[in-house]
């Protein structure tokens, strides 16, 4: 009987193709592994850039214009491996009343090649007391919450500005450092959480949970803004309402509000101006001032809620009078315009009387005047931002 048997080198030679094929999947997995590998590396580096550069344009914003210059390259985050630096570039419109901030952030990844990521934003060069809606407050509205995003500042943009970090998820306000008075924010949120006692004389720079006292709980949304003076004359144009310079008068504040069934207490104000003090008599220009509103507690669904009207009250001066005689009298008008052109006055636009308001509110600022003057308008067209003209800071009649 006879027996016909295969090639012998047959399975030699499958052997070798299954090995070859193995080889080239283990190297394919591996050439796969080393990508994923470098595109997650990429990917945490621009996370990481875009926090650097994002962290620097909210520090500009905090700290005001006199910090809105350019820089050179330098090394930012020394605590980790890969080498960052950051430059930014500053241009002002040709009015000098608009910043256009460009921060850019380098780095190289490990195969040793170069990558960037570059943010922009306007900035009103302004003093904040100064303007009344800025080009970004129209984009972004003062209740908004500040970037959250991972390793960002866990600092809402409800908090103002000279807040001081507690470092435990809050930050304390005093709005007067001769006063008892402070406000506690939650940092990443911003609503006001709670009211406390420090003692006078203490600055807000110098607060800690340790030096609150009498603290209890509250709910409330935040209602501040500025409160500026332009006094010298009669006839007022734009740019007096843009760089006002007269000096402050003592000024007090009063909320009626429509809405019922407000927690006690259903508001309170806190200005820093000062007190009781009539024209002349003192250096300031500005007032900054800040309510605290205890909405009333949703019913059935949406959000707690306010509806009122916040007017000012003279300190040792006078408004105008409806009987005559007005020599030595004033007037009070609010920065105000349609600023998203919808046909109303919103607000965050800062309208006579507020309705269902649901967030803080900023920027709701002032303008007293002669009673023989008129609240001056802007000197583009009435509501409007356009590239000459970024800041718009038209006003109207308040009171009487």
């Amino acid at each position: 009987m006879r027996h016909h048997h295969g090639p012998a080198g047959l399975a030699l030679v499958e052997l070798l193709v299954a090995v070859a094929l193995l080889g080239l999947g283990t190297a394919s997995l591996l050439q796969l592994h080393l990508e994923l590998r470098r595109t997650t590396d990429l990917s945490r580096q621009r996370s990481e850039a875009v926090r650097h550069a994002a962290q620097d344009l909210e520090q500009l914003r905090w700290r005001g214009p006199a910090d809105m210059t350019a820089t050179g390259p330098a090394p930012v985050d020394a605590a980790t491996p890969t080498g960052y630096t950051l430059q930014r570039s500053v241009r002002a419109d040709a009015a000098g009343r608009l910043r256009t901030v460009a921060t850019t952030v380098r780095w190289q990844d490990r195969q040793a090649l170069d990558h960037a990521v570059t943010l922009g934003t306007a900035l009103t060069a302004l003093d904040p007391a100064l303007g009344a809606a800025t080009l970004l407050n129209r984009r972004l509205p003062p209740g908004s919450p500040g970037p959250l995003g991972p390793g960002l500042p866990e600092r809402s943009l409800r908090i103002p500005a000279t807040a001081h970090d507690l470092g435990d998820g809050r930050h304390a306000f005093k709005p007067r450092t001769d006063a008892a008075l402070v406000w506690l924010f939650d940092s990443r949120s911003g609503d006001v959480t709670g009211r406390c006692d420090s003692a006078v004389g203490v600055p807000a720079a110098a607060l800690d949970a340790a030096s609150l006292g009498n603290c209890r709980a509250l709910g409330g949304l935040l209602l501040g803004g500025h409160i500026r003076f332009a006094t010298d004359s009669d006839t007022l144009t734009s740019a007096d309402a843009e760089r006002p310079t007269s000096l402050a008068m003592g000024t007090g504040l009063r909320l009626t509000l429509t809405t019922t069934g407000h927690p006690s207490p259903a508001w309170e104000c806190a200005q820093d101006g000062p007190t009781g003090v009539p024209p002349g008599i003192t250096a300031r220009t500005s007032i900054a001032y800040h309510c605290v509103v205890q909405p009333v507690p949703p019913v059935s669904g949406g959000a707690p809620r306010w509806s009122g009207r916040l007017d000012l009250v003279p300190q040792d001066w006078l408004l105008v009078s409806v009987t005559g005689g007005n020599t030595g009298r004033f007037r009070i008008c609010r920065y105000s315009a349609d600023h998203d052109g919808n046909g109303r006055i919103d607000n965050i636009e800062h309208p006579a009387s507020y309705s269902v308001v649901t967030t803080a509110l900023g920027n709701q600022n002032f303008l007293v005047i002669r009673a023989a003057a008129r609240c001056p308008l802007d000197a583009g067209p009435f509501g409007t931002f356009t590239t000459d003209n970024p800041v718009d800071d038209s006003t109207l009649a308040h009171q009487p």
